[in-house]
């Protein structure tokens, strides 16, 4: 490896996933949207594995399991658009040459897959339905109250690229807000949290030590790219768990489409969806939730 970082054999599939989503942060190669569905889908291809084939080291993957992977049928049961499995596979190919590239695998199942180039599918906004499905999926272990804070923050609007650097400090619950500290594509603001993330966000204040600059919900000690690729995969855990994985317009930023979304049901004006997701763009937070704007829209 050209920076001599050496091999390091064993390495569960998960972990060379979030290993291998901070190298992507750091080199900033993808837009946040691609990054997002990216590692959600590289997630979904080390459970599968992980899982299904009884796979603990990433190098004991062979082509025959990254193809069953790409053509597995969807939640519903029906056969892979070409969209998905394109999306699939790009994901796993990414998977294993960034893992090649850091020193944590040697080969590389995928060297001989074809890739038409395809149009990405946009994100699009949760529905109400789907938002109660993932509150029910961060839930999956009673005790836990991580998860659940985590995916409070998120449908309050607070992207992946700040969530892990919101701290203790940064909660009020008498008044139900989060001081967000913004990221490189959201600025500083304070937004207010739903009255399901009030009561996850309040569990997870009494399960931690009294320490003000203490994370939420981020439990490591690496660097910011660390922080967002975890905190991208905790938000994809949620969507994968409630059966939204298969769809390729649902990844971690459809929980801020669907925060975005509410806040223009109740205002009608996309300068204020700008200001609660700290977006910069008129246009962006326009596309993002699923609208075409025009000047009009934030008059």
């Amino acid at each position: 490896m050209a920076d001599g970082t050496p091999a390091l054999a064993g390495l569960s599939p998960s972990c060379v996933v979030e290993a291998v989503a901070a190298r992507l942060v750091a080199e900033e190669a993808v837009s946040e949207q691609s990054f997002e569905r990216l590692v959600e889908l590289m997630g979904r291809f080390a459970g599968f594995v992980s899982t299904g084939q009884g796979v603990t080291d990433l190098a004991a993957v062979t082509r025959s399991m990254v193809d069953e992977f790409v053509d597995a049928p969807t939640s519903t049961g029906t056969a892979p658009s070409p969209t998905v499995r394109h999306l699939r596979r790009c994901a796993v190919r990414l998977l294993f040459r960034k893992a090649r590239e850091l020193g944590l695998v040697d080969g590389d199942p995928t060297l001989d897959l074809e890739l038409p180039a395809r149009r990405p599918t946009p994100a699009r906004p949760l529905t109400d339905p789907e938002v109660e499905r993932c509150r029910a999926a961060a839930l999956y272990l009673f005790e836990a109250t991580r998860l659940p804070a985590a995916w409070a923050l998120a449908e309050a609007g607070i992207r992946t690229g700040e969530l892990a650097r919101v701290t203790v400090a940064d909660v009020d619950l008498e008044v139900g807000v989060v001081h967000a500290p913004g990221c490189r594509s959201a600025k500083v603001r304070t937004v207010p949290l739903t009255e399901w993330g009030v009561a996850q966000v309040g569990r997870r204040l009494r399960a931690l030590p009294s320490d003000l600059s203490r994370a939420l919900t981020y439990e490591g000690d690496g660097s910011d790219k660390s922080k967002q690729a975890a905190s991208c995969i905790a938000i994809t855990d949620c969507l994968t768990r409630a059966g939204l994985g298969s769809d390729p317009a649902v990844r971690p930023a459809s929980v801020t489409a669907w925060a975005g979304r509410k806040v223009f049901e109740e205002t009608g004006r996309i300068d204020q969806v700008a200001a609660r997701l700290g977006m910069r763009s008129l246009d962006r937070t326009a596309r993002l939730i699923g609208l075409d704007h025009r000047p009009s829209d934030a008059s």
